[in-house]
């Protein structure tokens, strides 16, 4: 039981490295300006209070290699939406709204606490990319031995771990690979992993709902209106296998840890932490690709966790994990005392206890919550009639992704000839979710700002096909909304 309570990117790494809810950190989703994504508020603001810098008051020396925020290293100093071509989802309608468009920060910020910083420029590539190396701009292009994103990552982070150890430093390292994100480019040797293997046929895959749900898994988001055709479900099956081939890097890189960490003589001392900022969905509900839905496909992310006083071989089941618990979590198996992190505000909890007993104290209740990004670049939606769904450029700014059979300049490459988009996000897929575990239930109850109520027993219904919601009457919606509420303007110890 481990999730993200912001199922996408750039707000959920946020939440990661401050211990706290998108809404107390001004990051609602992608964007630039005003999704709040690496933005100027949140650079003068949130990100001052990241777990380096305050690692870095127990005398921690901190590293950080590969992906930080989508819009990291884009910004400018102008301020026209126009002049920032590389901060997407920054459009004209919300220029001419008055929204706060200034975009990010700029390649040479490095974010105070981190004593090496190796911060990935933009969003999630594996090549031609750059590297902000502690605030000088370093250009990187498409030659697999120097260039491929995963091993600069592991290369940079195993070099500190030498130099930490033979100056006696105690030492943090985050290693944030662009894995499995698209276009998932997996390194030459492993372009042939999972050949033939399909993306999981869940019993929601390719589903299109009809039970009052929000209208992104309610209408059948293909051209055609319907479920995905052959030859989008192919796609998505390459995906899936490239997925998979490149993380092969990943597991690569992991072996090449734990033996450098052993070789060191520091492994026994040492926690490793190994999770995700969001799930994905490939083809859940007829929806391709992509993420950012309150589905469990979205919302689960890996987290496996060993050091000392951590058994082996143990699954907790009767609580959760957070990506908002991992800040409080590495501070206390740093040091850092109960009151220390309290005064930090967090609104995560530290693991350490549960992960060492089993036992917890926390409430069964958190937060899932997400703001919808909208972008004016759909025109195969905008051109095409849904029976009883109109969408307006301006005004609904649905988000589409293109693909198609250039999509992929790597191995393996997609064998179809059709160009397709899927709608990806839309401004109305806003909403607020309250989740509930204690080891024998399990339930979940959304909703969005367009007015649509989800609700399901996940231990029934694992694959949310019946929304409870339909037969609840106001009493009863008003119990887990009202929880909704209390939840969305929490803060530190009331969370």
């Amino acid at each position: 039981n481990s999730f993200s309570t912001t199922p996408v990117c750039c707000p959920s790494r946020s939440s990661i490295y401050t211990g706290k809810y998108i809404h107390n950190l001004g990051v609602y989703n992608n964007s630039g300006g005003s999704g709040g994504c690496a933005s100027l508020d949140w650079q003068d603001g949130p990100e001052k209070d990241n777990v380096a810098y305050h690692l870095s008051s127990l005398g921690v020396k901190s590293s950080f290699a590969g992906k930080y925020l989508n819009n990291y290293g884009l910004g400018s100093n102008n301020n026209s939406a126009f002049a920032m071509p590389g901060c997407m989802n920054v459009t004209r309608n919300r220029e001419e709204s008055g929204m706060d468009i200034t975009c990010s920060s700029t390649i040479d910020h490095v974010p105070r606490g981190w004593d090496n910083w190796h911060g990935l420029a933009g969003n999630s590539v594996y090549y031609n990319y750059t590297i902000s190396n502690n605030g000088v701009a370093e250009q990187h292009g498409d030659n697999y031995e120097d260039d491929y994103l995963i091993d600069y990552v592991k290369n940079t982070s195993l070099a500190f771990m030498e130099d930490m150890v033979a100056e006696g430093s105690p030492f943090f390292i985050t290693a944030s690979v662009p894995a499995a994100h698209e276009p998932a480019d997996p390194a030459p040797q492993h372009a042939g992993y999972a050949e033939g293997i399909k993306a999981p046929r869940t019993p929601n895959y390719n589903v299109v709902m009809d039970d009052e749900r929000h209208w992104m898994a309610a209408e059948g988001l293909n051209i055609d209106g319907n479920g995905m055709n052959a030859s989008v479900a192919s796609f998505v099956d390459l995906l899936y296998r490239r997925r998979l081939a490149a993380l092969q890097s990943v597991d690569d890189m992991i072996e090449e840890f734990v033996t450098k960490l052993d070789d060191l003589g520091v492994l026994d001392n040492t926690y490793v932490i190994y999770t995700s900022d969001n799930g994905y969905h490939l083809g859940q509900f007829g929806i391709p690709i992509d993420k950012r839905q309150p589905y469990e496909s979205d919302l689960r992310v890996p987290m496996f966790v060993r050091g000392p006083g951590i058994d082996k071989n143990v699954t907790i089941e009767n609580s959760y994990a957070l990506n908002i618990d991992i800040a409080p979590t590495i501070l206390s198996f740093a040091g850092a005392t109960p009151e220390q992190i309290e005064s930090y505000g967090f609104d995560g909890k530290p693991l350490d206890e549960l992960l060492k007993t089993g036992e917890t104290d926390r409430s069964q209740e958190f937060l899932v919550e997400y703001n919808g990004e909208s972008w004016d670049g759909c025109t195969a939606y905008l051109q095409n009639d849904f029976d009883g769904l109109y969408l307006d450029k301006v005004r609904d700014g649905v988000q589409c992704g293109l693909r198609g059979p250039w999509s992929y300049v790597t191995e393996p490459r997609w064998n179809g000839t059709e160009t397709w988009s899927s709608i990806q996000d839309n401004s109305n897929n806003t909403y607020a979710c309250v989740r509930t575990i204690d080891g024998e239930s399990d339930f979940q109850l959304c909703e969005w700002i367009s007015g649509e109520i989800e609700a399901f027993d996940l231990v029934e219904d694992e694959f949310q096909m019946k929304n409870l919601a339909v037969g609840m009457d106001g009493d009863e919606l008003s119990v887990w909304t009202d929880k909704i509420e209390k939840l969305r303007s929490c803060a530190g110890a009331t969370c």
